[in-house]
């Protein structure tokens, strides 16, 4: 198994891209240089 490091403060974020809560898929890369926060809830069903 390999070691994958943690995350450090500078670092960049690696691609990312998730359906917003409207439905709109946002990619990481397009909230360069603004504050993001990842909230992720389990869905149930």
């Amino acid at each position: 198994m390999s070691h994958v490091s943690p995350p450090r403060p500078g670092d960049l974020a690696p691609p990312l891209e998730l359906p917003s809560i409207d439905g709109d898929v946002v990619g990481i890369a397009d909230l360069r240089g603004r504050v993001v926060l990842a909230s992720f809830l389990r869905h149930a069903g």
